[in-house]
């Protein structure tokens, strides 16, 4: 997967979900390779484990296109965001939007299209890790901070409170159907 960046130059880099993540972690601090490496291992807890070989190729492809800059510090390589790559990660943040709507569209789709035996597979294996999946509310409610914007927050509370509220509504009418007719 790719992540198109637009045409903000004449140069139009494209970058790999690790490049972002990297890119994401310089914005806070600068860094040094391992400790990104560490940083999303950690976050993916086993669910993905991205090699040094993955790591340091997507740094030196950072480099080249001018997002991120290497300073030396006591033989260790620390990497620094440029100006440039804080341009590209605030261009990103605008297309979010747009991304989260094609997933959501992607996986409508697939389940619409799913035979009866896929659709059981799968979400007999949902419930079993439904605890690790996470819901575009769950990432609103970690973007959400006290330093925000309090009409804006207030804004995003209340739409969540209203979609999952008619989602609550639609979950206990299916229930109450189906315990009906298992009568």
């Amino acid at each position: 997967m790719q992540i198109a960046l637009g045409s903000i130059t004449s140069v139009k880099p494209r970058l790999s979900p690790i490049q972002l993540l990297l890119l994401v972690q310089l914005e806070g601090a600068p860094k040094y390779g391992y400790e990104m490496l560490k940083a999303i291992k950690d976050e993916f807890q086993g669910i993905w484990e991205p090699k040094t070989g993955t790591i340091y190729p997507a740094l030196k492809s950072l480099e080249k296109h001018g997002l991120i800059q290497i300073h030396i510090d006591h033989e260790v390589d620390f990497y620094h965001i440029t100006d440039y790559g804080r341009e590209i990660l605030t261009i990103i943040g605008l297309r979010q939007a747009d991304n989260m709507r094609f997933v959501s569209k992607f996986i409508a789709t697939i389940a619409k299209w799913m035979s009866p035996q896929f659709k059981t597979s799968f979400l007999r294996s949902m419930i079993k890790q439904s605890h690790e999946y996470t819901d575009v509310y769950s990432i609103l409610c970690n973007l959400i901070d006290e330093g925000m914007d309090k009409d804006l927050k207030l804004a995003i509370l209340n739409n969540m409170k209203m979609v999952l509220e008619e989602r609550l509504a639609y979950i206990n009418h299916s229930i109450k159907n189906e315990e009906y007719v298992m009568k």
